[in-house]
């Protein structure tokens, strides 16, 4: 959806125009359901964040400017509100499994064959999970929204800067983890042979 057109479609639906709400819903609600699978990998968690986004949305429609995409405005509601779960619940010891695991793989997921692979995968997640909320934000618009930096640091309201040293501590930080995960769970699948 062109800019022009989707800021039309907004001061329509913030007159009051129930088809253009319900077109800027139907037009931006997929987009909006992968961003906040991405960042909580959980239907029923993405479920609430894509419906309070509209809500929140909604309800302050008609104090909107026109300015750059409507789509980044959306997903920085999400964005924040994933963050504020995060920061009520931080990372507290050991992830469950169905946390772990997403109920929707991605199509990278599906393609990892190997057992190796998979467990690769299932340790850099639950690594990126235990990161603090501002730098798990970051990485995962970055590397799984395509954001630019100066994207990420427009949506988490942070300079520049902070999103990049965000991004390069939680790479190390991520490696190191996913690492010391893997080796404990070699450690584990020995002791059990």
């Amino acid at each position: 959806m062109a800019d022009a057109v989707a800021w039309q479609l907004v001061s329509e639906a913030a007159a009051g125009d129930a088809r253009a709400r319900q077109t800027l819903v139907e037009s931006t609600v997929d987009g909006l359901w992968a961003l906040a699978m991405r960042l909580v990998r959980r239907r029923d968690e993405a479920e609430d964040i894509v419906q309070e986004t509209f809500v929140r949305m909604f309800a302050t429609i008609s104090n909107l400017t026109p300015q750059g995409r409507f789509e980044g405005y959306l997903a920085r509601i999400a964005t924040n509100l994933v963050m504020e779960r995060w920061r009520r619940r931080r990372p507290a010891g050991e992830i469950s499994e169905s946390q772990a695991a997403p109920d929707a793989p991605e199509p990278w997921q599906a393609a990892a064959e190997t057992e190796d692979r998979r467990r690769l995968l299932d340790a850099a997640w639950r690594a990126i999970e235990g990161l603090d909320p501002g730098p798990r934000a970051a990485v995962l618009l970055f590397y799984a929204q395509d954001q630019s930096c100066n994207e990420i640091a427009e949506t988490l309201d942070v300079p520049v800067g902070t999103v990049k040293t965000w991004l390069f501590r939680s790479r190390n930080q991520v490696r190191q983890e996913a690492g010391r995960l893997l080796r404990g769970n070699a450690t584990a699948s020995r002791r059990q042979t």
